[in-house]
């Protein structure tokens, strides 16, 4: 048997990067308009789970994100990036900078910042659906 786990809420699903460099962070990502998550083990998680905490996709058996919409991109810097810094790296994330071709990430390693964590998480309000391989999957 096959389950899909569904946020009752937009913006539910997300995907988070963590980089950094000396005393400096930043975590980026996207975070999922639409989205849900499957897995092949029934989940035994909602007994304990929190909607205003979450869990993290890779600690659910199994688990990975189904068919996902609407994706936002997002990017927060800690205190200690300066402000100049910021503005070129957030052009970078979002693709703008002129400059540069390679993907956010690799740019960023050029930069010197480390990739200390990738991580997706699911939050809020869910259900957990029975589903059937011959059966539509919630989209």
């Amino acid at each position: 048997m096959d389950y899909q786990i569904i946020p009752l809420e937009i913006g539910s699903i997300v995907e988070r990067h963590v980089f950094q460099s000396s005393n400096k962070e930043i975590k980026c990502g996207v975070v999922w308009k639409l989205g849900s998550v499957l897995t092949q083990i029934k989940p035994t998680f909602t007994k304990s789970y929190d909607p205003k905490i979450g869990i993290c996709i890779q600690d659910i058996p199994g688990g990975s994100i189904g068919k996902i919409f609407g994706g936002k991109k997002v990017i927060y810097f800690s205190d200690t990036v300066e402000e100049e810094e910021q503005e070129e790296l957030t052009d970078i994330f979002y693709g703008s900078h002129k400059k540069y071709s390679k993907n956010y990430a690799d740019v960023f390693h050029d930069f010197g910042w480390i990739e200390v964590g990738s991580e997706s998480y699911i939050f809020g309000e869910i259900e957990v659906i029975e589903i059937n391989k011959s059966a539509n999957i919630y989209k």
